[in-house]
């Protein structure tokens, strides 16, 4: 596995996790590395639907341009995004799911 796709997965993970415990509404703070695992998770996904299509378009900018992003996650958002990251986890080689306790 790269080392980028470790990132893509901790990045994935620490999104999850944040969904799930933080209150929200609240506002996450992405690097442009943290936007570039976003992007790249969105384009792993093998669904569409008008917010992926969204999200796709605004995270390929910020790529192109280098810079990070703030990011407000709300009731309205929420439940797509933690679709969006376990998608993405369970779409991964079995191998590679077993090993994700490993990533640090």
């Amino acid at each position: 596995m790269t080392e980028i796709q470790k990132t893509n997965i901790r990045f994935a993970q620490i999104q999850i996790d944040n969904l799930v415990a933080r209150d929200k509404p609240y506002i996450d703070s992405w690097s442009a590395g943290d936007v570039g695992s976003f992007n790249a998770i969105l384009n792993a996904v093998d669904f569409d639907n008008e917010f992926t299509f969204d999200m796709r378009g605004w995270s390929r900018q910020r790529v192109q341009s280098g810079t990070g992003a703030m990011l407000e996650i709300n009731e309205m958002n929420a439940d797509k995004l933690y679709h969006l990251f376990t998608t993405y986890l369970s779409g991964l080689p079995s191998d590679v799911v077993m090993s994700l306790g490993e990533v640090p």
